[in-house]
């Protein structure tokens, strides 16, 4: 039977399996190819009456995420807030940027929208071409269209602190998976140093809320031409650049700098797409020296 890891404790691993978590161990062959399980990992198990079992398996991984870790993950929904605390639009270009690489589909949740007085949404919508979700946790604005967003998929939720992750779940009314009867007493005796990602079932798909990225740094192998991928609305215009992978920086001929100068760009995310673009040189030119 196939089910979903959800947390890795000291050797043990809990399966989600048709509604029940199940404590389960790698099959002593498992690690050494494997090494390490995550959650998010899709796995074929053993179990028996007494909930718990032995991973027979794991199944090919599409992406995992370094820090928190979590495998195979659909979408990363990135929840920021359209009144207070204010978009730290660094973070959240980042936060695109990581998701992708990692082949993830990033999705914008601008939360607070019955506290938008200056239409900060319809900015945003304008300058962001990724699928974006204007919700209230407050009113309810939006939520059925979340909701419609994750069924039967692997979400996970990041955000800064503030921004109403903890209200968004509370309003998705989401049943957080939790060990009960022998298996709950078990961890509440361990000792956890570290918050681990908690996941809920929302409409038939699951949520991660992770306890943050610990690191928002780009990956030391990107590559300067990875950048330009990562930005959807560079792609209609590179058609006017003069060399093939165009950087968009110094090049003289360059249909996006000129796309900028009309004000089809927003110059502000451009400058972000600068500075990240600065700091990959900077790690290719340390790998190297």
């Amino acid at each position: 039977m196939l089910g979903r890891i959800i947390k890795g404790d000291s050797g043990f691993y809990y399966v989600y399996l048709k509604g029940i978590l199940y404590e389960c161990k790698l099959r002593g062959k498992l690690k050494l190819i494997h090494k390490k399980a995550y959650p998010g990992d899709i796995v074929e198990v053993e179990v028996d009456d007494n909930f718990k079992g032995s991973i027979e398996s794991i199944k090919e991984r599409k992406n995992l995420l370094p820090r928190p870790a979590i495998a195979n993950s659909d979408q990363l929904l990135i929840v920021m807030s359209l009144s207070f605390p204010v978009i730290d639009y660094n973070v959240l270009d980042r936060l695109l940027v990581l998701s992708q690489w990692h082949k993830i589909e990033p999705i914008i949740i601008l939360n607070k929208k019955d506290e938008d007085l200056v239409e900060l949404g319809k900015k945003i919508k304008k300058n962001y071409p990724f699928l974006v979700i204007e919700v209230s946790a407050t009113t309810g604005y939006g939520i059925d269209v979340l909701k419609n967003q994750l069924k039967g998929k692997l979400s996970v939720l990041a955000g800064p602190s503030g921004v109403g992750k903890s209200s968004i779940l509370n309003s998705l009314d989401g049943k957080l998976i939790r060990p009960t009867g022998i298996l709950g007493d078990k961890l509440k005796r361990g000792k956890h140093t570290t918050r681990t990602s908690e996941f809920y079932e929302v409409e038939g798909g699951l949520i991660a809320d992770t306890p943050g990225f610990s690191r928002l740094d780009l990956p030391i192998d990107m590559e300067m031409e990875n950048l330009t991928e990562y930005y959807p609305e560079f792609n209609k215009y590179t058609h006017d650049c003069f060399f093939n992978g165009c950087l968009h920086y110094r090049e003289k001929k360059c249909g996006v700098k000129k796309a900028l100068l009309e004000g089809k760009i927003n110059q502000d995310r451009y400058d972000r797409y600068l500075y990240m673009l600065e700091e990959i040189k900077e790690n290719k030119e340390r790998r190297y020296k």
